[in-house]
């Protein structure tokens, strides 16, 4: 008789519930991390994080009580931002990492379908108004550094535009071995 073990492997918080139950991996569990990701933006916090107190550690748990109402939704947004510059845009966010967040796997959307919902947000953002905080379009480019020849990353950014994602996306070097 043969016993298989299988090891779930991933970054704890982003890890779909059916895969942790599982461990099969689908497209599905993809669309779930980036709905936790989502949030992250929103927040400006970790999926998991055990310097805060116990019922703020999860970050999924923690904002369950906060998405139902437009008050306390501002509660949830990332402090560093402007509230007011951006709450329509985090409400539109949330609802997209919601469909991105649905229990049942069958009932969350594509990638290409959250990536339409995520793209058509930032047109609407951008064709109705230049204070909006997804309007900008950030792109990176390599560029040489005369002096230690090393490659750094630039963003081009157009004036006037806000720049709250940039600001809140800190890349960070992981180690795979």
């Amino acid at each position: 008789m043969a016993v298989y073990v299988c090891q779930v492997v991933g970054t704890m918080g982003y890890a779909a519930p059916e895969y942790v139950q599982t461990g099969r991996l689908t497209s599905k569990n993809d669309v779930w991390s980036y709905g936790v990701f989502l949030y992250e933006l929103i927040t400006g916090r970790r999926p998991l994080d055990r310097n805060r107190p116990r019922g703020e550690q999860k970050l999924l748990e923690w904002i369950r009580p906060y998405l139902s109402d437009g008050k306390k939704f501002q509660l949830i947004l990332d402090p560093r931002l402007d509230k007011k510059q951006v709450f329509k845009s985090a409400q539109r966010l949330a609802m997209i990492a919601n469909q991105c967040l649905a229990k049942n796997p069958k009932n969350r959307p594509k990638m290409s379908e959250v990536l339409e919902m995520v793209n058509g947000m930032v047109e609407s953002s951008s064709s109705s108004s230049p204070q909006l905080p997804l309007r900008s379009v950030v792109t990176l480019e390599a560029s040489q550094d005369t002096e230690t020849n090393n490659k750094k990353r630039t963003m081009d950014q157009k004036l006037g535009e806000s720049n709250w994602f940039v600001r809140m996306w800190r890349p960070k070097l992981v180690r795979t071995c």
